[in-house]
């Protein structure tokens, strides 16, 4: 079963990290722009209806990050957080 506050946790952890970025880099922007899109599917209580959207939308975010460069400090966390959001859409 999906847990929905650690996807809750995850999501709004990785907009921070993407808000840092836009400080360092304006371009970047795009990409925050992106990942709120989905901000009221990730936040909300119940992923099930959505989860197939939510992988999906998540497979789109993770090509779309390789467009941007993160600092140095915030690649790896952005990474590992997009890839732990997926794996939880897929399995529940």
């Amino acid at each position: 079963m999906v847990n929905a506050e650690k996807i809750k946790k995850d999501y709004l952890q990785l907009l921070q990290l993407i808000e840092k970025e836009v400080l360092i880099d304006p371009s970047v922007r795009r990409y925050l722009n992106y990942l709120t899109k989905y901000k009221d599917k990730f936040i909300g209580q119940d992923h099930i209806p959505y989860q197939l959207e939510l992988k999906e939308f998540l497979r789109g975010a993770n090509r779309f990050s390789d467009e941007f460069t993160f600092s140095d400090q915030n690649t790896r966390l952005i990474q590992t957080l997009l890839n732990r959001l997926y794996e939880a859409m897929g399995n529940s």
